[in-house]
């Protein structure tokens, strides 16, 4: 989960979409998450391992219904990594074109791509302390101009964030989808589970504090930082930086250029991380006999499922570049990937939901698991059913996209030896 990134591109886009709402989206969104993160604690004695939280729906749903989890979520990885590598694209070409070294747009998406994929493949903590380092740098900047919008402006003292009359309920349901998609990869933490020390213990409060963590710092990112867009002009909030051009205008030199080094980190920790879950998903598939087993094989150095990394790490990343080369715009390319992972993610978080209401877990009674769980899942739902009807007024190949490769990995998992039972 990148936390940059929704500073710099999603809270502009619900910003455009929601208005004054900014800010109830994200406190709407903050809420949904934060009951999925208490869904998947009650999975706290369960391994997930390779498979992340589709693990917990073959522990409570059977084999058949955790292996098309697995699926769901490696096209969920897939579409986020190639919605970010867009960007990351776009904010290397701004680099380079800075140092006076331009390059085509396609191909900073290449370049940036293949860092990732061999920063990745080399070693787990290697990548996890390589996102924790630029993240934490491309935080501490936001905040930085967070601290400088206040001292110019101020934040409004009326309530229209809490009254938003004149909005729409479609720039509502527009800004919560861009809000929630703020907080997919909090639950990648359970794709690390077996490789960390004490996971059952460790994997909840990783999954807690990511929620908390990002929560609050969105709220307040929403409400400072939609206060200062609302300085720029239309055409400025719409382009494809105005966090950008919003720290040039207050006035700090050389601001600008350092929110752009603190998204290109942003987005390189990100894209090591949808790397890292999308290999370990895809090897969990390949031992399972989903995928061909090659894709099953670890590099005898580096111990990291180095084939599936490749195998569908590097096609991901010529997508990205390909589509950029041929003029699609990083914001139309995040746009659309960023769609379709958000629908890939609603379905596993449900499942998960689901499956914690059908069978007993350790440690937690049937009235912790009916409230905690049903009550995520009404709410899974009512999202559910607000973004797919949006998608079909504005996105209808996405949702057709997704709903066609959901069906090719049901036929492969039908496919696919039952040789072993849910413990």
């Amino acid at each position: 989960m990148g936390l940059t990134l929704t500073a710099v591109i999603n809270i502009p886009q619900v910003a455009a979409g929601a208005g004054h709402s900014t800010a109830l989206c994200y406190a709407s969104a903050f809420a949904v998450i934060l009951l999925v993160s208490e869904t998947l604690v009650l999975y706290q004695h369960q391994h997930a391992g390779a498979d992340g939280i589709a693990g917990y729906v073959q522990c409570s749903l059977g084999i058949r219904l955790g292996r098309l989890g697995t699926w769901t979520l490696l096209l969920g990885y897939g579409a986020t990594l190639v919605a970010c590598l867009a960007f990351l694209g776009f904010y290397l070409n701004r680099l380079l074109l800075h140092l006076g070294l331009p390059l085509a747009p396609g191909l900073c998406v290449l370049l940036g791509g293949l860092l990732c994929l061999e920063l990745a493949r080399r070693d787990v903590r290697l990548s996890t302390r390589t996102m924790l380092v630029t993240e934490s740098i491309s935080v501490l900047i936001v905040l930085g101009l967070c601290l400088q919008v206040l001292q110019h402006g101020g934040i409004r003292g009326d309530l229209a964030a809490l009254n938003p009359v004149g909005d729409t309920p479609a720039q509502l349901r527009s800004g919560l989808m861009a809000a929630v998609l703020s907080f997919i990869g909090f639950e990648s933490a359970a794709t690390l589970g077996a490789e960390s020390v004490r996971p059952e213990r460790a994997v909840p409060q990783a999954l807690r504090r990511a929620v908390l963590l990002a929560g609050g710092l969105f709220l307040v990112w929403a409400v400072v930082l939609s206060e200062g867009l609302s300085w720029l002009t239309p055409q400025q909030r719409n382009g494809l930086d105005p966090i950008s051009l919003l720290a040039d205008q207050l006035g700090q030199a050389g601001a600008g250029d350092l929110i752009k080094l603190g998204a290109l980190l942003c987005l390189l920790g990100t894209c090591i991380g949808c790397l890292t879950a999308l290999g370990r998903v895809s090897f969990a598939l390949a031992e399972q006999q989903v995928l061909p087993a090659a894709l099953a094989l670890v590099h005898p150095r580096f111990r990291t499922p180095d084939v599936a990394l490749w195998s569908l790490g590097l096609p991901s990343v010529l997508l990205a570049s390909g589509a950029v080369s041929v003029g699609l715009s990083s914001s139309t390319v995040f746009n659309q990937f960023g769609s379709f992972s958000v629908l890939g993610f609603l379905l596993i978080y449900g499942m998960v939901a689901a499956g914690s209401l059908l069978r007993p877990l350790k440690g937690f009674n049937r009235r912790r698991r009916l409230l905690v769980g049903g009550t995520a899942l009404v709410a899974l739902l009512a999202l559910s059913a607000a973004f797919v009807s949006g998608l079909m007024v504005d996105q209808q190949p996405v949702l057709l996209l997704f709903l066609l490769l959901l069906a090719v990995g049901a036929v492969l998992v039908l496919r696919s030896p039952a040789d072993q039972l849910p413990v």
